[in-house]
């Protein structure tokens, strides 16, 4: 029997597996979101998600749809104002790694979350 996979579906999976247990991940809506909780919920229970929009520690029982998803407050530990969240976890050192969309990424491999455009 043949399988067939598609590339997001295979990029997906790579990138779950880049994904180490117990790290904190800033994690983007769609296939950023799809490998982050893949690799929580197989290979790293005790990896930290936490999206854009201030959701901390999120284990959502369902892959959301946007960043203002209920799902991911809902399920989270906590929320925090967004300013908050760039001002402290983000320029504040505090993430591993980052799983982001590629409109988020510019030419020079710069995350950006706030601004597409100069």
């Amino acid at each position: 029997m043949s399988l067939e996979y598609t590339a997001s579906e295979m990029m997906t999976v790579t990138a779950a597996r880049a994904l180490e247990n117990g790290s904190t991940c800033f994690v983007g809506i769609g296939l950023p979101s799809e490998a982050a909780n893949l690799a929580r919920l197989t290979h790293a229970p005790e990896i930290v998600l936490i999206y854009e929009s201030g959701t901390l520690q999120t284990k959502p029982n369902v892959l959301p749809l946007s960043i203002g998803d209920g799902e991911l407050a809902e399920t989270a530990l906590t929320t925090v104002a967004v300013p908050e969240m760039f001002r402290y976890w983000l320029q504040g050192g505090k993430i591993d790694v980052g799983f982001l969309g590629s409109a988020q990424i510019d030419r020079y491999c710069n995350l950006n979350t706030t601004l597409i455009g100069d």
